[in-house]
């Protein structure tokens, strides 16, 4: 499994970052897009790039989608979680934990998910142990 994340080359233009995401969606194993858009609340700006083309790039790469919970990211914003529900994409609620205190997020990713209404049975990490290693299998191994 795969989470597709962005953490270098914030600045590319908005076809050069969405090319670069559609390139990781269409991976034949299964992947998250982590941290979507890439922001940082009042410190770094979300990546430019055609969230719809990623979207539907997703969707076609049976990917998931993270829901955020760190307070600093809170992403993706609820517009486009709405926006990829319609796409029947999956999710995946994360804290972004770098320590255990940090674990406490997962109430804002809870949030973020409400926010964009998004239901229980839509998140992977909802699932039991063994439902989601075979949600997340790769094709044909299911």
């Amino acid at each position: 499994m795969i989470i597709a994340s962005i953490h270098r080359r914030h600045r590319m233009n908005a076809d050069q970052m969405t090319e670069r995401l559609v390139r990781a969606m269409a991976l034949p194993c299964f992947k998250i897009w982590g941290h979507a858009l890439g922001r940082l609340i009042l410190t770094r700006p979300p990546v430019e790039c055609r969230v719809e083309e990623v979207l539907d790039a997703a969707a076609a790469g049976r990917a998931a989608v993270e829901i955020n919970g760190d307070p600093k990211r809170l992403d993706l914003p609820p517009r486009w979680l709405k926006a990829a529900r319609e796409r029947g994409i999956r999710f995946v609620v994360s804290t972004d934990a770098h320590s255990v205190p940090e674990l406490r997020n997962v109430r804002y990713g809870a949030a973020m998910a409400r926010r964009g209404w998004i239901e229980r049975g839509e998140v992977l990490n909802t699932r039991s142990a063994q439902e989601f290693v075979k949600l997340v299998a790769p094709t044909g191994t299911r």
